[in-house]
């Protein structure tokens, strides 16, 4: 398992702020992200069914 370099969210925004910040160092980062494993494999499809609702008679 990878070392954890963040104890909290892994939110693109959150990390783009710590690194701004001087808290997490990109290339720690990148690291980190290329140590994870695949699990692709491990991923399911969706199906999702939108339906259309009309807004009242608009043109």
């Amino acid at each position: 398992m990878a070392k954890q370099i963040y104890e909290g969210s892994m939110d693109k925004r959150i990390l783009q702020m710590k690194i701004r910040a001087g808290e997490l160092k990109e290339e720690d980062l990148r690291e980190n992200l290329k140590n994870l494993p695949d699990v692709a494999a491990n991923a399911e499809p969706l199906t999702t069914v939108m339906e259309r609702q009309d807004d009242g008679g608009a043109s």
